[in-house]
């Protein structure tokens, strides 16, 4: 896209339609060939478009403030069932954290993006049949595979998020890395509003505290769990029209820990090998590897958005396509570990789902490695990169979809 801007900078229509078919895709290619022409009167046009910021708090379009406040309420009022039905807190939340978060944030988007109301239809209809399922499912103490389908299940429900975030167009991979992108700002943006919601709830227990008033149980059962069932839904809402407050941070900090995570994963790969200490049995050792890889990858594609912004371009490039290799064989030892197991003690839901996961992460990071280094080489361009990350989402859903559904009756609820 980048070389297709620089021939057609005199065609304002092209332009346009090439930013309204993939705006994420756009904004990356424009920043790239900027630099050669800054001097064309259209291009500082763009470039002004592209990177303004607002200056003041958005609240968002007329009624926005509404809309955000009814969902926030039914929310609020799911979370709060446990407190009104004959159900346990923690099989409750367990089955459906998931329908906590994901619904309402479809509900909020599908009306942000002014999209037909008909592309909630499928989202909707799989997440009420996903409630339906999950909460038939026998809450069995001792059953990995059926609590490998309430771990997944929130997995799943955020890529169908995902479909709707961008509008079901499943073919734009601008949309999917945007999407990736969002939710790295949220999390940010939850982070701070949880560490802030931490601290107040502190202070207010305390403070009753010293008037002899014991109003923990009542803050914790009911404000608590009503303020962070809501807290994604605001969180979105907020990053939605204040932009510009969030959307620096997260490659700010990707800046920051992807060498420290590169030296920490080269230290931890030579210990191994002068150790002599092959980690092969723990179970929840090989789960924390995933989720390392899955954090690398969020490193990688965050780093990415800022890389073009930089005088030491190729620098960055190298420094990530060596994380993206030292991932790679930390991911090999992972395999080689759940194989190990598998090989001892046969195959078991644990097992066989952090195999599937595992598989996945490695082949999406040899693709994500090889696209970096032809990024170094200059044999392609930074977006194909990002294009590799966004085309496993695909297969992430089926994977989530299999565990999920398929699990409890393939292991017989083992």
């Amino acid at each position: 896209m980048k070389n297709s801007i620089i021939d057609n900078i005199h065609n304002p229509e092209f332009l346009e339609t090439a930013y309204r078919k993939d705006s994420a895709a756009f904004k990356q290619a424009f920043a790239e060939a900027y630099p050669s022409l800054k001097d064309e009167v259209l291009a500082k046009a763009w470039y002004e478009r592209l990177n303004y910021t607002q200056s003041e708090i958005s609240w968002g379009i007329k009624n926005e403030w509404k809309v955000v406040a009814i969902l926030a309420a039914i929310v609020a009022l799911f979370a709060l069932l446990p407190n009104f039905i004959a159900v346990e807190q923690d099989v409750f939340y367990a089955k459906n954290i998931g329908f906590i978060v994901f619904p309402a944030l479809m509900v909020y988007f599908v009306w942000k993006q002014q999209q037909p109301t008909k592309k909630l239809i499928v989202p909707l209809i799989i997440s009420v049949l996903s409630a339906v399922y999950i909460n038939l499912l026998p809450t069995l103490t001792h059953s990995d595979s059926v609590n490998q389908a309430f771990f997944h299940l929130p997995l799943f429900l955020w890529v169908i998020f995902g479909y709707t975030y961008i509008g079901g167009d499943v073919t734009a991979t601008g949309k999917k890395i945007n999407f990736l992108r969002f939710n790295g700002d949220l999390l940010v943006l939850n982070v701070l509003i949880l560490i802030a919601g931490g601290i107040f709830t502190a202070i207010t227990i305390n403070l009753f505290e010293v008037l002899k008033v014991n109003i923990e149980n009542i803050y914790l059962n009911y404000i608590m769990a009503a303020g962070l069932s809501i807290v994604p839904l605001y969180a979105a809402y907020l990053i939605q029209n204040n932009n510009h407050l969030v959307n620096k941070i997260s490659p700010v900090i990707a800046r920051i820990f992807t060498p420290l995570v590169t030296i920490t994963l080269f230290i931890y790969l030579v210990a191994i090998f002068f150790k002599g200490t092959y980690p092969t049995a723990n179970r929840d050792y090989l789960l924390l590897f995933n989720v390392l890889l899955i954090a690398v990858m969020a490193l990688i594609l965050f780093s990415l958005s800022e890389i073009t912004k930089h005088t030491q371009q190729k620098s960055n490039q190298t420094n990530l396509w060596v994380l993206s290799v030292l991932a790679i064989i930390v991911n090999g030892i992972a395999l080689s570990s759940i194989l190990y197991r598998i090989n001892d003690f046969g195959f078991s839901p644990n097992r066989l789902a952090v195999l599937g996961g595992d598989i996945l992460i490695l082949v999406n990071l040899l693709f994500v490695s090889f696209n970096l280094y032809e990024v170094i080489k200059g044999k392609i361009e930074v977006e194909k990169v990002e294009s590799s990350i966004a085309l496993f989402m695909p297969l992430y859903f089926v994977w989530t979809a299999f565990v999920t559904f398929v699990f409890p009756f393939l292991f017989h609820f083992r």
